[in-house]
């Protein structure tokens, strides 16, 4: 029979929820991460989605959290024991299996870059690049001989949007749209194509300088919110993987 595992993603923006039976993904949940939220309040978050997708929640097998949120990590470690009566995992450097950590020290780099490195290199092999457009756009390298190398953190799209907003009196807050031209006839596409073409050649530059570093080519993956927006216009990036997170969680798991 296979095993019912919830797999969770706290990330500074959204938090998503995956059900897994087995290899499948069944079901996926979002919300809005909030650090003060009690291990009660997601108790009845999670109750609600289950009740709605016609899902026994006592019939989870095992719990495995990834967390950049130490508060809402307790909170879940926290809810998961005492609701669901399961010891959680809480993915860390350590628990990963099938990539040596080249980061000093292993225990800095974020459990959801390394969950999207284990899944990307599960599906792709190596050498590769995973591109995580999210509230920061973070770029983690796997080489061919599957050694997490590092890699780079910068901005995410909607975080440079807002900072733009908040910083200059006179710029609006604007969409995150691809605007028809690179030249920006006012000041709405000028901001959009600025931020959205400057990050499309963020990664193509980034990468094209990675593979410099690295002496071979590169596969790009990529995932995060602004994935699929980007891909289009990113011809660096050949595949998008919107759960590529969830399934690193449930391969670290099933290596335990």
């Amino acid at each position: 029979m296979s095993r019912r595992l919830l797999a969770i993603d706290i990330g500074n923006t959204h938090t998503t929820l995956g059900l897994f039976d087995g290899v499948s993904l069944r079901e996926c949940w979002r919300m809005a991460t909030r650090a003060a939220r009690t291990g009660d309040e997601l108790w009845i978050s999670l109750r609600q989605f289950f009740e709605g997708s016609g899902v026994d929640l006592q019939a989870l097998d095992a719990v495995s959290i990834s967390s950049v949120v130490p508060d809402l990590t307790a909170a879940y470690v926290s809810m998961s024991k005492s609701r669901l009566r399961l010891e959680p995992l809480v993915i860390r450097a350590d628990s990963v299996r099938n990539l040596r950590i080249a980061y000093d020290p292993p225990a800095s780099v974020g459990p959801d870059r390394l969950c999207g490195a284990v899944a990307a290199f599960a599906k792709y092999g190596g050498p590769l690049v995973v591109v995580d457009l999210g509230t920061a756009t973070v770029f983690d390298v796997v080489s061919a001989d599957a050694v997490y190398l590092g890699g780079l953190i910068a901005p995410g799209l909607m975080t440079a949007l807002e900072s733009l907003h908040t910083k200059a009196a006179l710029l609006p807050r604007v969409e995150p749209e691809f605007p028809q031209k690179v030249i920006g006839g006012n000041t709405v596409t000028a901001i959009q194509s600025g931020i959205l073409n400057g990050a499309v050649e963020m990664v193509n530059g980034l990468v094209a300088r990675i593979e410099l570093e690295v002496g071979m080519a590169v596969n790009v993956i990529g995932t995060g919110g602004f994935a699929l927006l980007l891909q289009p216009h990113c011809a660096r990036m050949r595949h998008v993987e919107p759960d590529l997170v969830l399934d690193g969680i449930r391969l670290i798991t099933d290596q335990q």
